[in-house]
């Protein structure tokens, strides 16, 4: 807790009556007191009413009713869009997973299970979960933002649920944009001697490599041009003689 000051400050009047002020000042807290603890629950009294909670929702499910208290404000569809997700590694086959609104809550996604689909949960825990970073254009042109937070719900099931496998179709076209999008990401992102390389994606089957090129010195280089050129102008002079030659008897 902080210090606390005291002022005080004396006054004498002419009847020799001393009045002492007293000002207390305290920094940092709006209230100089903390609030009473709550009387804590006993263990007995804790177990017994886990036990009362769990007696009533075994009552509810053989009674065909809700075990929980549903709620009293009607709702309209579509008010809200809600995306079930195929599980993770780290999900049972007794847990589903979905994004919800960010204005839902746990109260009402067990509400919305239950009257549309007839669905009871135990448990729900939520999480949301941060957006990505993208650019409006490709770097570094554009500027860099964060998408909107998404919402995610995991619910406890009754009944186990299991996703039914990929199609062999879902996985080829899955690998085909995944492919897609890694080589016009390259693309966009090469500059300079990168822009010359072929791509990775699908295998480097794409673009065409490039031309194997043996380092020569520059000696060398100039010696087998100047070569080259004696060459060319002497078949030329041969070609021209032979053209002459041809027409005029030497």
């Amino acid at each position: 807790m902080l210090p606390v000051r005291v002022l005080r400050s004396h006054a004498t009047n002419s009847n020799s009556f001393q009045h002492i002020s007293v000002r207390t000042i305290i920094m940092g807290y709006r209230k100089p007191f903390a609030p009473k603890p709550k009387p804590k629950e006993s263990h007995d009294q804790r177990a017994l009413r886990s036990k009362r909670i769990v007696q009533l929702v075994r009552d509810a499910l053989e009674n065909d009713e809700p075990n929980f208290v549903p709620g009293s404000k009607p709702i309209y569809l579509p008010f809200a869009t809600i995306k079930l997700l195929r599980p993770n590694a780290k999900h049972t086959p007794y847990q589903a997973k979905f994004i919800v609104p960010k204005s839902f809550n746990k109260l009402d996604l067990r509400d919305y299970l239950y009257h549309i689909y007839g669905l009871r949960v135990l448990n729900i825990t939520s999480a949301l979960m941060p957006g990505k970073f993208i650019r409006s254009m490709p770097a570094p042109y554009g500027s860099r933002y964060r998408e909107a937070q998404i919402k995610k719900m995991t619910v406890d099931l009754i009944d186990p649920f299991v996703w039914p496998a990929e199609s062999e179709e879902y996985i080829q076209e899955k690998e085909l944009t995944s492919e897609l999008n890694r080589y016009r990401e390259e693309k966009a992102n090469a500059i300079n001697s990168d822009a010359e390389k072929p791509s990775k994606a699908f295998g480097g089957i794409i673009d065409k490599q490039p031309r194997p090129m043996n380092f020569v010195p520059k000696v060398v280089k100039r010696q087998m041009k100047n070569t080259k050129d004696q060459d060319i102008i002497a078949k030329k002079k041969l070609e021209a003689e032979k053209f002459i030659s041809s027409y005029i008897q030497l």
